[in-house]
């Protein structure tokens, strides 16, 4: 999965949660900028693991640096 892909699924999985609960989220829009903040405060941990050497079945923090870059755009 490139790291285009990976962001939309990152926000699609939390814009999910999101609209499936009783929450007041309101709408599809506000639901969506939520869930990008959400993938962001993923990909920001993730990157963190790895610059402190943890190791993610290989990945590398270039990836989720495009993953975060991704989500900028969004």
């Amino acid at each position: 999965m490139n790291s285009k892909q990976k962001a939309e699924d990152l926000v699609n999985k939390y814009r999910m949660i999101l609209m499936d609960e009783d929450t007041d989220c309101g709408n599809e829009i506000l639901c969506t900028l939520i869930a990008i903040k959400n993938a962001h405060i993923a990909v920001d941990e993730i990157i963190e693991h790895i610059s402190k050497g943890a190791d993610y079945g290989g990945l590398k923090k270039m990836y989720w640096t495009d993953v975060k870059t991704e989500l900028d755009e969004m």
